[in-house]
């Protein structure tokens, strides 16, 4: 379905609101100094990584998927040194997510508003929450994806027989971009291909299904291709494996529970989904009764909508930013909810409903979500929670000073993940392991003993170490400090060849402790 030109022109309005809600809600907003959010920094960092001809698993290590690097490469390269490139390309996912809302508007037939108003439901549903957190994470460019299956399956009215070859081939395309951006997000995605392979073999269309299957494959492919195709030209498909897949499943929150005590603690954290976000599900319940009660099937998305949850709890652990991925769910909801009918409904009340939407896309996200609180906006030392970027900004006025035309400082996170030190420095990593992932000793020992050999052999300049809790004045304090949160197997390298260098903190909670090799 197309959208007219003259709808278009009515969506300049709510587009332009969409924007300021942007402005003020993502934590890479041109508003703000920096996005505080260790993940977004960590992905820039491996964006710029990847714009300078690093590949990321050979040279530089993370855990996220190939084409989310490639998102924030393509950020770096608008703006190396802060987020606006990054705030760019989430201005285009989110142009996404309004585009695919409009035509599920258009699709449901509202009448109580225009569907260009309407249409800001489905960026409200990602931006409205406390999954949003400082914004950039890989569920919200997975965002779109999951959007657009549901439009697919809305628009066939949950038919899945009749639904287009050439639209099997557009889904393959977007389960590519989940499964490369993060696999474990692809839950709604394999229960709709499940349910599609069990319908079409029950009503025995082995040959329909075979083509489905391939134009499924094909588009899947077409993204999938590039991805190989790059790192078999690098000659580092093995590292693509054996770090995206084998390390992710086989060490990230895995434990030593029984098959019992696994599935008890599955079930725990889906309930811990379902009890933190509680307002989302009674809306998504809603638009589900109310498709009930128009009598419209909805058995297919709310199978898609448990293997989303499902998924998301194989994890092994819940952070709100997880649970983005089934927020698309949200967005049908309220779209749905917007088809009731109310008789001699006048056109002040009408407008009165846009004003309505457009003040929760602008005002709920303040209430929901606290993390928009540590946000330092633009000419401000502090944050409205009081949080700083001192640290950042002065542990990066040293390592500059070590900067000549021939040698660019190094840096290695031997306890935390990136928190915008490699971009206020304006540095690339130079080690594998650069950061602490989120794996202790026994889930990967690799990482650790790779730090070890960095320090021990001075590998790297500067060696920053977080601390929770406020600085102490001694010195002597400080490094018993460090030592008690630094890991076992790295603690006596890091003290024999590197010297404290500078202390800072940015509030009350946590601070950092500055090394530079002897």
């Amino acid at each position: 379905m197309k959208l007219d030109k003259t709808l278009l022109k009515k969506c300049v309005l709510p587009v332009l609101i969409l924007f300021l809600a942007c402005l003020f809600t993502m934590g890479s907003s041109v508003l703000f100094r920096t996005n505080p959010w260790v993940d977004c920094n960590a992905m820039l960092t491996m964006g710029k990584s990847v714009l300078h001809g690093l590949v990321p698993y050979r040279d530089v290590i993370d855990q996220r998927g190939p084409f989310l690097y490639l998102v924030f490469a393509m950020g770096a390269a608008i703006k190396q040194t802060s987020f606006l490139g990054v705030f760019i390309m989430q201005l285009f996912n989110v142009g996404i997510i309004y585009w695919l809302s409009l035509k599920i508007a258009k699709d449901f037939k509202i009448t109580l508003v225009k569907p260009q108003w309407a249409a800001l439901l489905g960026p409200l549903a990602l931006m409205v929450t406390a999954a949003f957190s400082y914004s950039g994470a890989p569920e919200e460019f997975a965002f779109p994806s999951v959007l657009y299956l549901l439009y697919v399956l809305n628009h066939y009215r949950q038919d899945i027989t009749k639904i287009p070859l050439k639209t099997y081939f557009l889904l393959g395309i977007n389960l590519s971009l989940i499964f490369w951006n993060k696999f474990s997000m692809v839950g709604s995605y394999a229960v709709f291909f499940l349910l599609v392979a069990g319908i079409f073999l029950h009503q025995k269309q082995f040959k329909n299904l075979l083509k489905v299957i391939i134009a499924s494959i094909s588009g899947f492919l077409a993204v999938s291709l590039i991805f190989l195709l790059y790192y078999a030209v690098q000659h580092s498909l093995g590292d693509l494996f054996q770090i995206y897949f084998v390390q992710n499943i086989n060490s990230y929150g895995q434990t030593n529970q029984s098959t019992l005590s696994k599935l008890w603690s599955l079930l725990f954290l889906i309930g811990k989904e379902f009890r933190v976000f509680a307002l989302s599900i009674l809306v998504i319940v809603a638009g589900w009764i109310k498709a009930i009660y128009d009598n419209k099937p909805v058995a297919i998305e709310i199978s898609m909508f448990l293997g989303a949850v499902l998924f998301v709890a194989l994890q092994h652990r819940v952070n709100y930013y997880y649970v983005l991925i089934w927020m698309p769910f949200l967005a049908m909801a309220l779209l749905r909810l917007l088809q009731f009918n109310i008789p001699k409904m006048n056109h002040s009340n009408k407008i009165s409903l846009n004003l309505l939407i457009v003040t929760c896309l602008i005002a709920i996200p303040f209430a929901n979500n606290l993390d928009l609180q540590q946000l330092i906006v633009k000419g401000d030392g502090t944050s409205y929670s009081y949080e700083s970027n001192l640290a950042q900004r002065k542990f990066s006025n040293i390592i500059k000073n070590q900067k000549t035309k021939n040698h660019q400082p190094s840096l290695l996170m031997v306890n935390d993940l990136d928190k915008g030190f490699f971009l206020a420095a304006d540095i690339l990593p130079t080690t594998r392991y650069w950061q602490k992932l989120n794996m202790n000793y026994e889930e990967l020992p690799q990482m650790y003993h790779s730090f070890n050999d960095y320090l021990a052999h001075k590998k790297v300049d500067f060696v920053i170490v977080s601390v929770p809790g406020v600085a102490a004045s001694n010195i002597g304090t400080v490094k018993d400090q460090v030592s008690a949160v630094i890991d076992p197997h790295i603690r006596q390298s890091l003290f024999a060849n590197y010297q404290m260098k500078s202390v800072a903190s940015n509030g009350p909670d946590v601070y950092y402790v500055l090394y530079y090799r002897k």
